[in-house]
């Protein structure tokens, strides 16, 4: 399991949505669609999600993606909207909106400070 899932989570159903959201976090993931998901009502699994992770699900799904999308900005040429739209942002302006709030800079600063260029021989 990525190192962002918290192994300390014993909870079943937080464990499911934590693995739901590690395989499936390109794809729209409401906090309606994860307890439909999971056969929970939407306040119960709000109210678990945060007492087990302390973080809440839409936080805690916003620092998987930017985590992944940190990885993409590192190590593709995609363009920023590429990337948004690869780790489940459909709107770039939200998604550079999101990782300036998680990271305090911009993605394509991010990108411009950390990308690994391949030297080939």
């Amino acid at each position: 399991m990525n190192e962002i899932i918290n192994k300390k989570v014993c909870n079943f159903h937080i464990r499911m949505a934590m693995d739901h959201i590690e395989k499936n976090y390109s794809e729209p993931l409401t906090l309606d669609d994860m307890a439909k998901y999971l056969n929970l009502n939407k306040c119960y699994f709000s109210d678990l999600f945060k007492r087990e992770t302390g973080k809440t699900y839409s936080r805690f799904l916003n620092e998987f993606r930017i985590k992944k999308s940190k990885i993409l900005l590192e190590n593709t040429n995609l363009s920023v909207l590429e990337v948004a739209l690869a780790v489940g942002y459909n709107n770039q302006n939200y998604f550079n909106m999101i990782f300036k709030k998680l990271t305090n800079t911009t993605p394509l600063k991010y990108r411009n400070e950390n990308f690994r260029k391949c030297i080939c021989f």
